[in-house]
């Protein structure tokens, strides 16, 4: 497992430093250079998982892995990057081709390889349980950009069809069933999906599940939006990056609260596409997920 770890920190670390010339390339495509500064955070962020992974093999005997890396495997990840280096230097790679051997890349064993270290470090400390999430949400945000990028179908649909690692928790809450059923459809891909009809309904499903994005209508009855969110606050803290407010009456005095809180929200009617941005920045943000 030792040489696992010290083959994937070397190949997190040249990915890291290969997305970050490329997005220094393209500082004059501002989409294309925020994705590939995203990709090469996400990538030392990867290279130290695996340094924690080598400090915790350390102190124990070394684990017989189910799997080993041939040179071939090896040599196929390297030189990808190596092809994507020299293209963007030799300038023989378009924006297109680039995005394309990304995707390959991202779909490559190397990720799998990550995925089940991962997978076996979790079972020594609980600590190796988020980087699996977050290996989803770095998928999710390749995804988004292609969904965004025209051009890229087959790259798209290539993703799409990758089975989920880790499937995020939405909670939506708001007395009209017709809404619920509605956001429920267009976000159906982004998560599972529970829904509550009052804020003290949704409080009680926040004690059994953790939830990433929380999109909640602020004029309910028993508990309105405002009231179930400050409790929610005060017995969840992280919770308040993660609510998404909506309603069809912001007044000055909301605007007023949801500015000195820096919450989001959406008043009705929501344009979808901005619905789904705003669902999206939430779900693929970096959050602690103890509260």
């Amino acid at each position: 497992m030792k040489n696992l770890v010290i083959l994937l920190r070397k190949v997190e670390h040249l990915a890291h430093e290969v997305y970050l010339q490329v997005a220094e390339v393209y500082n004059q495509d501002a989409n294309l250079k925020e994705f590939f500064d995203g990709l090469s955070e996400d990538e030392a962020w990867h290279y130290h998982v695996m340094g924690s992974a080598a400090e915790h093999l350390a102190s124990i005997p070394d684990i017989t892995p189910a799997i080993s890396v041939d040179k071939h495997t090896r040599d196929k990840v390297l030189n990808s990057f190596a092809y994507i280096r020299n293209g963007i230097e030799q300038g023989t790679l378009d924006r297109y081709q680039l995005i394309e051997k990304v995707v390959e890349l991202e779909l490559s064993e190397w990720n799998d390889i990550f995925l089940y270290v991962v997978s076996v470090m979790k079972e020594i400390s609980s600590e190796f349980i988020y980087p699996i999430a977050r290996i989803q949400a770095h998928i999710k945000e390749i995804e988004y950009f292609l969904e965004k990028t025209e051009g890229l179908p087959e790259s798209l649909q290539k993703i799409k069809k990758l089975p989920p690692i880790w499937v995020e928790n939405i909670l939506i809450v708001d007395d009209e069933p017709m809404i619920t059923q509605l956001i429920q459809a267009l976000l159906n891909r982004s998560g599972n999906i529970d829904i509550a009809d009052n804020g003290e309904s949704a409080l009680k499903m926040m004690e059994e599940k953790y939830y990433k994005l929380i999109i909640t209508d602020i004029d309910m009855p028993v508990m309105d939006g405002l009231t179930f969110y400050r409790q929610a606050v005060g017995r969840y803290p992280a919770s308040n990056k993660r609510f998404l407010f909506m309603s069809g009456a912001i007044t000055a005095e909301r605007e007023l609260f949801f500015k000195k809180n820096s919450l989001k929200y959406l008043a009705k009617p929501m344009k979808i596409m901005t619905l789904r941005d705003e669902a999206a920045k939430i779900i693929l943000s970096q959050q602690p997920m103890a509260s």
